[in-house]
């Protein structure tokens, strides 16, 4: 009988030890996505501003004289619609 409460014990330990690793490896994949999709949402904002301002300017350079401005025809890409994912 102790024989086989060694082998329960050493069995359990094993299972908390694996049970372990893995959680520290969910972790740190967590932190390593939460990380490039914050990356990701900045480079987006940046391409997201700058193609603001170039429809604008293009806006600003195409008004008409009495200072309504033309539709402008600046696609800023799918990711700059409000509301896009």
């Amino acid at each position: 009988m102790p024989g086989l409460q060694r082998a329960v014990i050493l069995r359990a330990a094993a299972a908390v030890l694996a049970l372990t690793a893995a959680v520290g490896a969910e972790a740190a994949v967590g932190h390593a996505l939460a990380r490039r999709g914050a990356e990701r949402a900045e480079r987006e904002a940046s391409v997201c501003g700058q193609a603001a301002v170039l429809a604008s300017g293009a806006r600003a350079s195409r008004s008409q004289s009495d200072g309504r401005p033309v539709l402008a025809t600046v696609h800023p890409g799918r990711h700059c619609a409000p509301g896009a994912r």
